[in-house]
């Protein structure tokens, strides 16, 4: 009858393991209205989940009632272009998370500035709670793509078998070192920057509430 009992809780115990839950994926999401010192209404709606191997899903809308000015910055003699009012939509892709803050990476797939259009954005949140003592934060901003134009090669040699390599640099006095793939990679991303260097938006009359589950 012991016996018996003991492998009862053996198997009561393997068959607990088998259905205990996976862990829960980082996610960040929510929706903000906000203005700054144009008074003109700011909204931003996300929602993003992290994938398992790797990288990220999720959506992205921000629309902004104030006037924007296209510059160009490039110096190719573009015109400059001004809207008053425009939205984005863009695919996430990917996410980075620490604590109560999240930076999200996306494309923009649809926007009523058509330039924009490909571009990849970039929106930075913290979560600050539901007491109201202190509001969610963010900051974002929209990106061209990095384009190289031009490849790096040994002028005094006809054919530098160089170009194009790739090589993990490591320092070769520590034998812990992991090393840095190179080169690296130039797209903007969820992790281009590191969270200190995100400065978010001064607003005094933001509204809605932002969820960060690390």
């Amino acid at each position: 009858m012991k016996i018996r009992q003991f492998i009862s809780a053996i198997a009561l115990l393997f068959t607990a393991v088998a259905v205990a839950p996976a862990a829960a994926a980082q996610t960040a999401g929510g929706s903000y209205q906000f203005t700054l010192g144009d008074r003109l209404t700011k909204y931003v709606e996300f929602d993003a989940q992290a994938l398992a191997g790797g990288g990220a899903t999720g959506r992205m809308f921000f629309s902004d009632e104030s006037e924007v000015a296209c510059q160009d910055v490039d110096g190719v003699g573009d015109p400059v272009e001004r809207h008053q009012g425009f939205y984005l939509s863009a695919d996430l892709d990917q996410m980075s998370v620490s604590g109560h803050k999240a930076v999200m990476s996306g494309v923009v797939r649809d926007a009523s500035i058509t330039s924009l259009i490909g571009q990849r954005v970039l929106l930075t949140v913290e979560d600050n709670g539901a007491d109201g003592r202190e509001p969610d934060r963010l900051t974002w901003g929209v990106y061209k793509p990095s384009e190289r134009r031009w490849t790096p090669s040994d002028a005094e040699r006809g054919e530098d078998p160089g170009v194009g390599a790739a090589w993990v640099a490591t320092d070769a006095e520590r034998s812990d070192d992991a090393g840095v793939p190179m080169p690296q990679d130039e797209s903007l991303g969820a992790q281009t920057f590191p969270f200190a260097a995100y400065a978010y938006v001064d607003t005094t009359d933001g509204a809605g509430d932002i969820l960060v589950r690390p």
